[in-house]
């Protein structure tokens, strides 16, 4: 059955509204804890961010992902397997992606955590990139007008921009877009700090502290307790696996 002009127009709003402004929140909120040296909570944020971006561009082509969890890289995977047009994100944007679907998505210090230097420039950079292809991309016409717009003059202009404008977002009036323009929003100072990519200076620099942090997990330190844990709680199953293996791996070296 084709999609009617309301279906259509419902679907995209849902699209921009759930995943894309719902993701511009977690980025100011990520921004926010990297500053705080929040670490965990910056990594969970940041991985969350971009899942939602990558799910709206998903969705906002059509594209099904019903199974897809917290990740980018299987979002991005499958657009590209649709055929419609795949994204070229950047070595850093990449690493950063690969990090985070490491271990951030573990909310109850399951695995240890650490973060690199300038990890906030690198979000900067992975939003700008992926979040411009997070709109509508093929408007409806009337068909008295024409036939339909196909996606490719769009993706020219993201290209452009993307080559010669860091800061020309490619969105038109988004949730990100209004925060910029409102000098008295209150999460403006957060998203614009030392940001590269979004807001309305021309810096060409910024200025940030590149401190490190890790902390060992509690299975890390004593794997031995799994078994006592999980008569009490829940632990995803590849976590219990993985400590299993790696409780068996010591016990064997001990020997």
């Amino acid at each position: 059955m084709s999609e009617t002009n309301s279906v259509r127009l419902l679907l995209n709003d849902f699209a921009i509204r759930s995943f894309r402004d719902t993701a511009d929140r977690d980025y100011i909120h990520a921004r926010l804890a990297y500053r705080a040296r929040l670490v965990p909570q910056f990594q969970w944020s940041a991985l969350h961010c971009l899942e939602k971006y990558a799910k709206g561009i998903l969705l906002l082509n059509r594209i099904p992902a019903q199974r897809l969890g917290h990740e980018v890289s299987g979002a991005l995977d499958l657009l590209a397997a649709a055929g419609k047009f795949k994204i070229a994100l950047s070595g850093g944007a990449q690493r950063l992606i690969e990090r985070l679907e490491s271990g951030a998505e573990f909310r109850y210090f399951e695995v240890s955590y650490a973060n690199e230097p300038f990890e906030v420039a690198r979000l900067d950079l992975a939003v700008s990139e992926l979040r411009r292809y997070c709109q509508i991309l093929d408007w409806e016409v009337d068909p008295r007008d024409g036939p339909r717009n196909l996606p490719e003059p769009m993706l020219a202009r993201i290209a452009h921009a993307a080559e010669n404008s860091p800061k020309d977002t490619c969105v038109t009036d988004g949730w990100l877009e209004r925060v910029i323009d409102d000098r008295e929003h209150p999460a403006r100072k957060a998203l614009v700090w030392q940001n590269l990519y979004f807001g309305l200076s021309r810096r060409k620099t910024v200025k940030l502290h590149g401190y490190i942090e890790g902390g060992n997990s509690p299975l890390y330190l004593r794997p031995e307790i799994l078994d006592e844990v999980l008569k009490y709680t829940y632990l995803p199953r590849r976590i219990v696996k993985a400590w299993r293996v790696e409780l068996s791996r010591r016990q064997g070296s001990a020997d």
